[in-house]
Parts: structure tokens; sequence; C-alpha cells
């Protein structure tokens, strides 16, 4: 009778786990150079969280061939990504910002708010933000010696001692340089055509050393682009720096060029697009897309602005 009784109840037991087991799939994943606990949650469908405490984390730093057990409730090839909602609007002529929040479903004072604009400022073509960005945490970046950086621009990467010579040499030329604008917009209209031609590169291929569609990298891209618009700027991103007049990152205005320090100083550039986002070639996306200065990333790699045209021969 005891045995009976033994061989029911774990007959009961197997049938529990077998029906909670098939909405569950427990797999166990290698961790590649690259990624985060972020790309491994949207690759799974699972939340960062959940990674967290199935393998007892404390932090977000993971380490390269680190074994994570991932549970999800679905099998991962029945994981469908949800389509994401656009975040962003052009305006079609007869647009108004009512029709718009409608259009959207988002209320007009939030798209005033996001945008700072209002009704007499709407233009034709402008692209409007519909929600803040959401941007990979760059601080849960697997922990590395090499840490993945945004590429140089250029191929002629120098040593430490000779690329220590050419900063003292700028540092000099720095000091003796006059600032001036290169050009000058023929009106607000011109600089939201700028951003939407900039902005109309999102996609595109990157290739280090490349200066084609098929692949480019951001000081070529930035080239590129100021060259539609009459303005020539020199091929690397170092010496880009050294044209136009320096600003503060608090005076940041459609247009302007944004550096950062990545393999050496002054080793990225992307063109700021208002709204504290910037468009650029990335060589960690392989792509021109757009990113956030507020960004951890690019927050604490952000080394100088400068304005190569403006709306007057101040600079504004």
């Amino acid at each position: 009778m005891k045995r009976q009784i033994f061989a029911f109840s774990g007959l009961f037991v197997l049938i529990l786990f077998l029906s909670f087991s098939s909405n569950a799939f427990a797999s166990q994943y290698k961790v590649k150079n690259g990624d985060t606990l972020y790309s491994i949650s949207k690759k799974f469908g699972v939340s960062i969280d959940q990674i967290k405490e199935t393998n007892n984390l404390k932090k977000s730093r993971i380490r390269k061939n680190q074994i994570l057990n991932i549970s999800t409730k679905k099998s991962p090839k029945s994981i469908v990504k949800a389509k994401a909602k656009p975040a962003y609007y052009t305006v079609r002529k007869g647009d108004t910002l009512f029709k718009i929040a409608k259009k959207t479903h988002q209320p007009m004072k939030k798209i005033m708010a996001l945008n700072h604009v209002n009704s007499k400022s709407l233009r034709v073509g402008q692209k409007l933000a519909l929600a803040k960005p959401v941007y990979e945490p760059e601080e849960t970046t697997i922990t590395n010696k090499n840490e993945e950086l945004e590429e140089d621009d250029s191929s002629d990467i120098l040593s430490e001692d000779g690329d220590q010579d050419v900063l003292n040499l700028d540092q000099q030329n720095e000091q003796n340089r006059k600032e001036e604008l290169l050009g000058k917009w023929n009106s607000p209209d011109e600089v939201q055509l700028f951003v939407k031609v900039a902005t109309g590169f999102i996609g595109a291929p990157y290739r280090f050393g490349g200066s084609t569609l098929k692949g480019i990298d951001c000081s070529s891209f930035v080239q590129k682009i100021y060259r539609i618009f009459d303005v020539t700027l020199p091929r690397n991103a170092a010496q880009q720096s050294k044209v136009g007049i320096n600003i503060t990152r608090e005076n940041l205005t459609e247009g302007d060029l944004v550096f950062f320090h990545t393999n050496r100083s002054l080793g990225h550039v992307g063109i700021y697009i208002g709204n504290n986002e910037f468009v650029h070639a990335s060589s960690k996306s392989k792509v021109v897309r757009i990113d956030s200065l507020d960004t951890p990333y690019y927050q604490k790699r952000f080394q100088r602005a400068v304005r190569v045209k403006g709306l007057d021969n101040n600079g504004a």
C-alpha cells in the first residue's frame, strides 16, 4: 500500500513538473565579445533583472566566455520582437500641432516640450521627436582590457610617441588659430534641410577609412554632408575640430560638430541634430545612426564642439 502511495505521489510530482515546464524553457548562453545584458535580454526576450536573478548577478557587468542560464516562458525560436512605435514624425504640408498630436496619439504639450516648437515655428520636413529615445546602456558592456571604442576615423593611426608629438603641435596651433565661421546659413529652413539630409544617411554601412555609401567613416560622413552645403572640411576628425568656432555643450545647435576622445584625442566626430542627439558613422554599431550625448559612453568621452556655419556672422 505504501509503495502504491509513493508511486502515485511521484507520478503526481512528475505531471506537475511537466505542466510547468511546458511553458518554460531554460538554456545556457556563452557570453561573446561585445555582448551586454541588454543585448542578451533582447535576444532571448527576457528582462535584464530576470537574467541577473537567475544567475545571482549583483552587478550588470559580465565577462567574455561567462556561461549564463537563460529562463524564458517561451522557446527562443518563438520569440517575436514587438514592433517598435515610431520615435519621430516628419511634418507634412498642412500639418498643425493639433493634427500631428491626433495622428501620433501623443499629447500636443508633450510634442511641444520635446521639440521646443510652437505653431508658428513648425516647418514642412521638420523631424519631431515623439518620445525621449531609449539608448542601450553602455555601462553593461562586458569587462575587457581592450574596451570596445569608436574607431579612429583615419587609417594613419600613430604610435603613442608620435601621437603625443602631434598633440603638442596641435596645442600650439590651437593657441594661434583664428576662430571664424566657414559659411552662413541662408535661413532656419536651410538648417532643417541640413538635418534632414544628414539623417537621411541613417543605416548606411560603416567602414574604417571608407568614403562612399558602400562604407563610410565618421569624418568622411561629416565632410560629405557639409560639402553638399558648400563647406569644405578637412578629412579627419582631429583637423575638423580646428575649424570654425569653439562652443560649449550648453550652446549646441543643429549642424554643430561634436568630438569625442576614443582611441585617441579627438578621434571621433558627429553632427548635432537637436534634442541632445547627434548623427554619426558608428564603428560600434557598423552603421550611420543617431545617439544621445547623455548616453554614458559618449557623455564621459565628449571633448569638444565647434560651429562651422551660423545664421549670422557672430556665430549664432
